[in-house]
């Protein structure tokens, strides 16, 4: 029944990419609190995105 609702990961690795840019900016954010946080949560939405386009697919039949 929910065969049809679930993602297919075309490459496994994609959520760890995403999740190691999401957690490094974090970190960057801790050390140096001068940085732009906006533009920063900008990028990485933005390369979220990407990466997540090209990593994740719904597979159809």
């Amino acid at each position: 029944m929910f065969k049809n609702l679930l993602l297919y990961v075309k490459y496994p690795s994609v959520a760890g990419i995403i999740g190691t840019i999401w957690v490094g900016s974090g970190v960057m954010v801790l050390r140096d609190p001068s940085l732009p946080i906006l533009t920063m949560v900008k990028l990485n939405i933005l390369a979220s995105v990407v990466i997540g386009m090209v990593g994740f697919r719904v597979e159809k039949k």
